[in-house]
């Protein structure tokens, strides 16, 4: 063999090694990511791992809730506003896998009109619905209330994207309105939807806005969450995305027992991120940030505590990724 082929030979053997150790990489020993966090005494003990190098972040915060069945509403025959079925289905499918990256292995259920009317009637402790075509059905209007409002009071978790909640209700392919005092009705308090289109780089000042990386800016559909304080002269609504005016891209309403969760927009790429953050990590009305940490680990093992004495219904929070989480899980404790 001359020189001329045994430099052939040495650089296809060396291409080859290259090759196959990036193969080796990208699917022998793919990105792993792991976490866990638990409780004794006082004191949580978490643990970030990765084989990778991602940033990571570690929230701990109290009166967190777990939602145990979510019921997500979709029927193609009944309207929607300003969205296709098409487009629905789509944001619903992706909200999913959005989910299943966090870690949500609670029951997900997609319902139409009449199961979603069903699955008022049947409430449990830990039920939570996502609207996303900004219409209710008929099926939850009786003749004297709207079910869905009332299973919010009886302890149900409502979050909600798309046109003024409540505004609209759909029987069938026709959209009517609802009564002129829909507003007053949910929230107590006119004028509290904003409906005109805004958007706003003004986050708010509460920590789990940045925490969980709550980052829908859209505020038309919004509300108004100074307004609705007002008018009930005690803090029924918190803020926890971006703000202008009083108005609130995502907030958080106390509605008897329940929680409303209105997200400023209609259903897009923020807006799935944003509901996902909050659906999984069990975010109540009442929780306060305990403590947070983060930072980045590079094929490590990193290991601390926080402490959460004096707290009670506590969840941590823990993602890697930003601003797109490659993995997240929460842990209540």
């Amino acid at each position: 063999m001359n020189v001329k082929n045994v430099a052939i030979l040495v650089t296809v053997l060396m291409f080859t090694a290259v090759v196959i150790g990036q193969a080796l990489t990208y699917y022998a020993m793919p990105n792993r990511y792991d976490a866990s966090a638990d409780a004794s005494g006082s004191d949580v003990t978490y643990t970030v791992s990765t084989n990778s190098s991602v940033t990571y972040t570690v929230l701990a915060y109290d009166d967190a809730k777990e939602i145990e069945r979510l019921f997500i509403y979709y029927d193609e025959g009944y309207a929607a506003y300003g969205v296709t079925h098409a487009g629905l289905d789509r944001f619903i499918r992706q909200t999913i896998a959005e989910l299943g990256v966090r870690g949500f292995t609670s029951e997900i259920s997609i319902v139409n009109a009449v199961e979603l009317r069903d699955a008022l009637d049947d409430r449990k402790d830990g039920d939570a619905v996502l609207v996303t075509s900004g219409v209710l059905p008929v099926t939850v209007y009786s003749d004297t209330e709207n079910k869905m409002f009332k299973w919010v009071e009886d302890g149900g978790s409502l979050y909600w994207i798309g046109y003024a909640i409540g505004a609209l209700y759909a029987d069938g392919k026709d959209l009517f309105d609802a009564a002129s005092s829909y507003q007053s009705d949910i929230f107590g308090a006119d004028d509290c939807i904003l409906m005109d289109a805004a958007t706003s780089t003004a986050r708010s000042a509460d920590p789990l806005s940045a925490g969980l990386l709550l980052n829908n800016n859209n505020l038309i559909y919004g509300l108004n969450v100074d307004a609705v304080n007002d008018d009930a002269g005690v803090l029924v609504a918190r803020s926890l995305g971006f703000e202008h005016e009083g108005y609130s891209s995502v907030s958080l309403f106390e509605k008897g027992n329940g929680l409303i969760c209105v997200l400023g927009g209609m259903p897009g790429g923020e807006e799935r991120i944003s509901v996902t953050q909050l659906i999984s990590s069990g975010v109540t009305f009442l929780s306060d940030l305990i403590d947070s940490t983060g930072g980045s680990i590079v094929r490590n093992t990193i290991t601390g505590t926080m402490d959460i004495s004096g707290h009670s219904d506590v969840g941590v929070h823990i993602r890697m990724g930003e601003p797109s989480a490659v993995y997240a899980r929460t842990f209540f404790l």
